[in-house]
């Protein structure tokens, strides 16, 4: 069973299947723990969101519809669970400055997971017609890699992935532009806080 795609386990975990459950779970944990771990640099409350949205998935099991990659689910679940963390934390300290600024224009543009999803979705679509370093760098800085650790990765100049950046940028502007003609500037914000962090 640990070789079946991931539309084929969720309709498995439609009917109440354990063992499906546990192989999605398995494949995806670590992935979406170190996503949430590098937004809130706090291992606990990180592990603590993982867990919630698997069980909320469990919970929802029989009415769940995820159009698209499961993974792309995930990851949009992640982050607006981190918002959702920091709206409801009502913390003195501000640990992550950056991520609290994304989060308040997010708040603002985007009321649920399902307007995250489509924009992620916009994103991907996008990036998956870029040419193949384009989408290497730009996975790699949605992974929050810092331009130097990209660099090492890739084999290349630290400017030269800020190039690459820098066009990745560009692409986006105009895909977002065009779609989302009313939100394009907020969006936008979005991204370039995430891309040039």
């Amino acid at each position: 069973m640990e070789s079946l795609a991931d539309q084929d386990l969720l309709l498995r975990v439609q009917h109440d299947d354990h063992d499906a459950f546990d192989i999605l779970f398995d494949r995806y944990w670590q992935r979406l723990f170190q996503s949430a771990r590098a937004r809130l640099n706090d291992s606990d409350t990180a592990q603590d969101i993982v867990q919630e949205i698997f069980i909320r998935i469990w919970q929802r099991r029989a009415t769940l519809e995820i159009n698209g990659p499961f993974e792309n689910y995930l990851q949009g679940a992640v982050r607006l669970s981190v918002i959702s963390h920091y709206r409801s934390a009502k913390a003195t300290q501000v640990q992550l400055e950056g991520a609290l600024e994304r989060i308040n224009v997010l708040e603002d543009s985007i009321e649920s997971l399902t307007d995250y999803l489509e924009l992620e979705r916009t994103l991907q679509l996008t990036v998956e017609l870029m040419p193949e370093m384009l989408k290497r760098v730009y996975q790699l800085r949605s992974e929050n890699l810092s331009v130097k650790a990209i660099a090492g990765e890739l084999g290349l100049a630290d400017q030269t992935v800020k190039n690459y950046i820098s066009e990745v940028s560009r692409r986006l502007r105009i895909v977002i532009a065009e779609k989302y003609p009313e939100k394009h500037l907020t969006y936008m914000v979005l991204i370039v806080a995430m891309l040039h962090k």
